[in-house]
């Protein structure tokens, strides 16, 4: 079946990004001045300005543009391969630059797409240009861009019209930035750093003897616009560039070669790039200029990551990576166990973002949950799909279903069902008040499992609502209510663990005097729930309780506790005396170190801990090898 035109202009909008090297920094934005075109001073005349043009003149070139990306999605799910996104971008066909302007500080150009011959574009295997008629939509003829240089040579600004259409935009301002450099000066060499839709990227520049090319090597990106969330990185580059003119000093040919691979530092993959581009000149003719009422308002830098339209909606299109409601559902039907679903983490990722994007099928789930002998874990796998899908539509079917006869067929999974809705990330207050009824329609029935699967639900319900709000306080008071009602460790263990789901401010107060409880179970609730406390006197609390708590179990989920938490010089002092007066419990090493790792910041505190756990006698040799490689970065941060 032929795709319709919004998943065409959808799939285009999203594969803006992905050539931009905007993705996972969706919200990157930079407004280019129109001041920065008349930024630059007169060059000397032996080797710049890099090419002449003569106004009127429209020069044809032949152009080839192979353009291959790989961009790890940002939020893989949890235990799933990493996910990424792919574009190829195979164009050949013919472009003029027509100069409209030459000034003594710069020059504007006309650039435009006169024929292609060939279009490939995919997005992740989709198609952007399926048939001639998407070509003509997205990439029109009768589109332009207007380059400004400065007095070298160098591209400024790249300017639009409204009547541009996006996908355009995106490919003219990417196209100029790799057929014109940015850096430019009257040397024989220099090296400079370029702002690209890449990152930042260390060049070297170098004319040939007699001038007539100018050769660009990159060498290192500084930073990746793919890697917001990553800024240190490793990569492996290899980049050349011949920008040639002619004997008169016309711009002659392009020729542009750069393969990139990039990687978390753990090894896991961030993003590669392989480009290939020619340009090479065809003919000349003189034109008629445009006429002195044209403009071009949207000004952007070669630089800039720009992106028209709803973010959000390219994203989700591009997770659903083709998926839809009814590919999911016939899965969902077909299966007896998820364990039998290929690659279940993509599939559930790929469905939710399909249920996104048609939330009014998010109903459509519930036949298939009600269906007679459907097993508890695929019941639950739906759960996750509505709870993922998070709108009013998928929050009102997983209303339904909770409270349904086929959900309490299997006492043992209605618990874990219903703890699903604590991990929605933007919880209706209808949702709340369900599980509030749930919670005390279960504790007046003695349904101890409800009871407890309820609380922790509502205590995430109310982390998402604002402090102090009517609907917090409402929620909240049921877990507080049960907490001063609870007659056994048991059930003080299950009411702290679920009011400390909230992150209330009220914690603190309700949960601090259970740190000195006699059941160890209780104690552990009691650091968890102060773990996300807003005051910093919880921390205060924390540490006093490890100073005097004996028992392993419990001093891992204090310092699990502390990890979570702002610790400064006194409270890291604080620590080190107590693990260097020996009442660290054997076993509790690991826990100790996850509050070390992440403060390896010259602090004598830190190394002195460390250096308490080299001598500790039978640790586990993994233990030891980590304390020691730890030592080792202590001791290069601190110059040996």
């Amino acid at each position: 079946m032929r795709r319709s035109r919004l998943a065409v202009r959808t799939a285009a909008l999203t594969a803006t990004l992905l050539l931009a090297g905007a993705v996972p920094m969706w919200s990157y934005f930079r407004s280019a001045a129109t001041e920065a075109v008349d930024a630059a001073a007169p060059a000397a005349a032996s080797r710049l300005p890099l090419y002449r043009w003569t106004v009127g003149e429209a020069r044809t070139y032949h152009f080839i543009w192979n353009d291959l990306q790989r961009v790890a999605l940002p939020v893989p799910q949890q235990g799933d391969a990493p996910q990424a996104m792919d574009v190829a971008l195979n164009l050949d066909g013919e472009l003029t630059l027509q100069a409209l302007e030459v000034r003594a500080n710069g020059a504007r150009l006309r650039l435009a797409v006169k024929r292609l011959d060939r279009h490939d574009a995919a997005l992740s295997g989709q198609a952007l240009f399926p048939d001639a008629e998407a070509v003509r939509e997205h990439l029109p003829q009768t589109a332009s861009a207007w380059l400004e240089l400065d007095a070298r040579g160098a591209l400024v600004a790249v300017r639009f019209s409204d009547a541009e259409p996006p996908m355009f935009r995106q490919l003219a301002q990417t196209l100029a930035a790799e057929l014109f450099p940015t850096e430019l000066r009257d040397a024989a060499e220099w090296s400079a750093v370029e702002s690209t839709q890449t990152g930042e990227v260390e060049a070297r520049f170098q004319f040939d003897g007699e001038a007539a090319r100018l050769t660009r090597r990159r060498a290192r990106y500084q930073s990746l616009r793919a890697a917001a969330t990553a800024p240190a990185f490793r990569q492996t580059l290899s980049s050349l560039t011949h920008f040639d003119r002619d004997p008169d000093d016309f711009l002659a040919g392009v020729s542009h070669d750069e393969i990139l691979d990039a990687t978390h530092t753990d090894g896991r993959p961030l993003m590669s790039r392989r480009v290939r581009l020619r340009l090479a000149f065809a003919s000349r003719q003189q034109q008629p200029l445009p006429p002195a009422t044209e403009d071009k308002p949207i000004v952007r830098a070669p630089s800039q990551v720009a992106f028209e339209g709803d973010e959000e909606l390219a994203l989700t299109t591009s997770q659903a990576d083709g998926m839809t409601v009814d590919a999911a559902l016939e899965v969902l039907a077909s299966a007896t166990d998820p364990g039998a679903i290929p690659e279940l983490g993509s599939f559930a990722r790929r469905a939710i973002a399909a249920l996104k994007l048609e939330p009014h099928r998010a109903a459509e789930l519930g036949p298939l949950f009600r269906q007679a002998g459907a097993s508890p874990a695929m019941r639950e796998l739906m759960l996750d799909l509505l709870v993922g899908a998070g709108h009013a539509e998928a929050q009102a079917t997983l209303r339904e279903l909770l409270v349904s006869t086929e959900a309490r067929e299997h006492a043992a999974a209605h618990g874990l069902m219903v703890q699903r809705a604590g991990f929605l990330q933007e919880p209706e207050p209808e949702t709340g008040r369900l599980l509030a009824r749930m919670h005390t329609e279960a504790q007046a029935a003695g349904d101890v499992a409800t009871e407890r699967a309820s609380a922790y639900a509502l205590g995430a319900v109310v982390s998402h609502l604002p402090e102090g709000s009517p609907e917090a306080a409402g929620f909240l008071r049921p877990l507080e209510d049960a907490l001063a009602r609870a007659d056994s460790a048991e059930s003080r263990e299950h009411a702290l663990r679920a009011l400390g789901n909230s992150r209330a401010g009220r914690v603190m107060d309700l949960a601090s005097s259970h740190l000195r409880d006699e059941a160890p179970g209780v104690r552990s609730a009691a650091a968890g729930a102060l773990r996300t406390a807003p005051q910093e006197a919880a921390t205060r609390m924390l540490l006093d309780a490890l100073m005097a708590e004996p028992e392993r179990a419990v001093q891992g989920a204090l310092l699990d506790a502390l990890n979570a938490r702002a610790l400064g010089a006194s409270e890291l002092e604080r620590l080190s005396g107590w693990v260097v007066a020996g009442h660290l419990a054997p076993g509790a090493e690991a826990a100790l170190l996850n509050v070390l790792t992440p403060r390896m910041d010259d602090s004598v505190a830190v190394l002195r801990m460390l250096q308490a756990l080299a001598v500790r006698p039978g640790q586990q040799p993994a233990t030891r090898a980590r304390v020691l490689a730890l030592m080792a970065q202590a001791s290069a941060s601190r110059g040996g």
